[in-house]
């Protein structure tokens, strides 16, 4: 992670076309938004950090905590969000079960769709 000018950088060493990391070459980048701080990036990072200060000694060097991040999503998916009566009514009411939703629904929807620019 790193600052230069006005864009916080970082690199994504893990993907799906890249399991190695040997790609990670070019840093992304990431903005203020400004006129918005209800959806900054850059100050949501912030307050994370104050909530949940970085310990190098525990954390790897990993900005988040845990090694298992895909099974931590599907834990909480499916024990807080499929166990609330009004998102289970919500399914039936459009001809969805429970079964039919997983962990692959939200990477493929709309978080897909905005990140893609």
């Amino acid at each position: 992670m790193d600052f230069a000018n006005d864009a916080f950088q970082f690199y994504i060493i893990h993907q799906k076309n890249d399991q190695a990391g040997d790609k990670a070459r070019d840093p992304k980048h990431v903005y203020a938004n400004t006129t918005n701080p209800s959806i900054c990036p850059i100050l949501s990072l912030g307050i994370y950090w104050l909530m949940f200060p970085v310990d190098h000694s525990t954390s790897g060097g990993r900005l988040f905590p845990g090694t298992s991040q895909y099974e931590r999503f599907r834990k909480l998916f499916s024990q807080r969000l499929l166990n609330d009566r009004d998102v289970l009514t919500a399914l039936e009411n459009n001809g969805l079960h429970v079964g039919d939703l997983g962990t692959h629904s939200i990477r493929k929807g709309s978080a897909t769709y905005t990140s893609s620019g």
